[in-house]
């Protein structure tokens, strides 16, 4: 096998798929259902990385969404293209899918930035063997004996990848630490803002050694590179934002109903959308996604930076009224975590079925607002 990260995906595809036998043992490495840029670099480091220390137990990177979705996420496309990695050589649900089908085999899986199961991911996988994440411990899986389970706080969990290869296993760097720098830099800046926002030791100290192995590289650039390629909506159906970065959760209320929310995250304000897509698009949209995802409430957190200051919005979208006064009672148990502030109906929406927010404490991401809407809903 040749150097690098894409050499290793070569490999895997020519060689290690093609040498697998029948119900063989599958070993992969998965990110979370949204498919960020964090999860996507996260599966292909800690599988390359893990090539590097041992190559007898090659694990394969999975995107944990259907491929034809990574187009919507214009930044990763951006970022693999500075690579050179095709999406020929990345696997996806389909592709996890039909390799179990077709080796009828255990699918043992490293987590990386979730730490349970999610999507297809959970009928695929026989057993978690590893985690690395950097949300909130759901006390699973403690079961591990060789893999990490390595649960906390940190900006972006590239570096919680990084830092575990090269600290804790001590993966000589060299060739193979600028290799995994480029894609996991990426990662980092874009999570933390370009190192101005929720960073946290481990990001400090992944950035250190990215500086090292990349000398003359312009991190401000590649920063603005990949959030303008981020931001690039133009030209994408309504139902396409509020999917290209989405997450399903449902929790449970204090009488046992299960309450099942979709949380969109979205890079524009929710005026820019409404504007863009139209008051009536907007609710239309909100509408048939509950309706397809089988929602009981629709959650929008948008995101962006309007002269140099970094802003957010929350929305929520409900249809009967039972759950119309879930999302009311909801919003209101979280209004002081999330500093929330009610927006005015200026959004030429009055619609009793939307609660449009300004969100003040910006540092609550949807790894905050998760946990807060939980508890929420727990205490109905």
């Amino acid at each position: 096998m040749g150097e690098g990260v894409l050499a290793f995906l070569k490999f895997l595809k020519t060689s290690h798929l093609v040498g697998l036998q029948e119900k063989s043992c599958l070993r992969i490495v998965c990110g979370n259902e949204s498919a960020d840029l964090d999860s996507v670099v996260c599966a292909i480091t800690y599988a390359y990385l893990s090539y590097i220390k041992d190559p007898s137990k090659p694990v394969l990177p999975v995107v944990n969404i259907m491929k034809q979705d990574l187009e919507l996420r214009r930044d990763i496309v951006w970022v693999l293209q500075q690579r050179n990695i095709p999406h020929s050589l990345l696997y996806f649900q389909e592709d996890l899918r039909e390799l179990k089908r077709k080796l009828n085999c255990k699918v043992d899986a490293i987590l990386v930035d979730h730490n349970d199961q999610q999507s297809v991911a959970r009928k695929l996988v026989d057993s978690v063997i590893g985690i690395i994440d950097h949300h909130e411990d759901l006390g699973l899986h403690r079961q591990i004996k060789d893999g990490p389970r390595i649960i906390t706080k940190a900006g972006s969990c590239s570096s919680l990848v990084s830092n575990y290869w090269f600290d804790t296993q001590k993966i000589k760097q060299n060739n193979v630490g600028k290799d995994a720098a480029l894609l996991s830099v990426g990662a980092l800046l874009t999570d933390t803002s370009n190192m101005s926002h929720r960073v946290e030791r481990p990001d400090l100290v992944a950035c250190e050694r990215y500086k090292a192995e990349l000398d003359d590289f312009d991190f401000d650039k590649y920063f603005q590179s990949i959030r303008q390629a981020k931001e690039d909506i133009t030209g994408l159906l309504l139902r396409d934002v509020l999917r290209k970065d989405y997450k399903e959760f449902e929790f449970l209320s204090s009488q046992k109903k299960s309450i099942r929310c979709g949380m969109a995250s979205v890079v524009k304000p929710l005026g820019w959308i409404i504007e863009q897509y139209s008051a009536d698009g907007f609710a239309t949209a909100c509408n048939n996604f509950l309706d397809e995802r089988s929602l009981d409430i629709l959650l929008i957190l948008t995101s962006w930076t309007e002269e140099g200051e970094f802003r957010r919005e929350l929305a929520f979208y409900a249809k009967t009224s039972e759950n119309i006064q879930i999302s009311l009672k909801v919003a209101s148990k979280v209004q002081g975590s999330l500093s929330l502030e009610a927006l005015p109906a200026k959004m030429a929406l009055a619609d009793s079925k939307f609660l449009f927010y300004n969100q003040l404490n910006t540092n609550a991401s949807r790894k905050q607002v998760v946990p807060h809407t939980q508890a929420a809903i727990q205490s109905l």
